[in-house]
């Protein structure tokens, strides 16, 4: 099985990094301890201008991390549904086995991962497959162009949340795996 949490653990520290030197920085600004601000953005701005650039980025950061998160794990359910494909090349005759894994593996990139997820209710249950699809749906939001217009049902998502329902689908797959025998792997 090739689901794993590494590359969305890696994501999550480094958001977990950079939201504590903001932390820092917003020390900093309130100390007004200003060397510190020398040949950066914060140079020539007030403290009130200074903490309205880091709200701003801040919530950007979240955004982009929530897309970085997502991506990966849509990146791993896409390659784990193309491994478990490649039983189609034991199709007899052959030619036509590898033919419709061919077909599969090339339009694999076109299906919804709302319907990936849903391939796999009979691991993950109902609750974090929803919680999913409202962090797709924000995750859309993000991609899109956050249009105002077209909100998501959801409008606070936040990297935690986002990396620990992520977590707990993947786990959940893996442990409906290890319950069953080799040959359903």
């Amino acid at each position: 099985m090739n689901l794993n949490t590494d590359n969305i653990k890696s994501i999550y520290n480094n958001y977990l990094t950079i939201k504590d030197s903001i932390k820092v920085t917003r020390r900093s600004l309130s100390k007004e301890i200003s060397i510190l601000h020398n040949r950066t953005s914060f140079e020539d701005l007030t403290s009130i201008e200074a903490n309205q650039k880091m709200e701003t980025a801040g919530k950007e950061f979240s955004d982009l991390t929530i897309l970085a998160l997502f991506a990966s794990f849509e990146r791993q359910l896409r390659d784990e549904i193309s491994t478990k494909s490649s039983k189609l090349q034991e199709i007899i005759p052959n030619v036509l086995g590898d033919r419709i894994n061919e077909l599969a593996q090339k339009e694999i990139e076109r299906w919804q991962i709302s319907e990936i997820m849903e391939l796999f209710d009979f691991a993950v249950d109902g609750n974090v497959r929803g919680r999913m699809k409202q962090i797709l749906g924000y995750r859309n939001w993000i991609a899109h162009g956050k249009n105002r217009g077209k909100l998501p049902s959801i409008r606070n998502v936040e990297p935690k949340t986002t990396y620990e329902t992520i977590a707990d689908f993947i786990a959940q797959i893996h442990h409906f795996y290890e319950n069953q025998p080799p040959s359903h792997n």
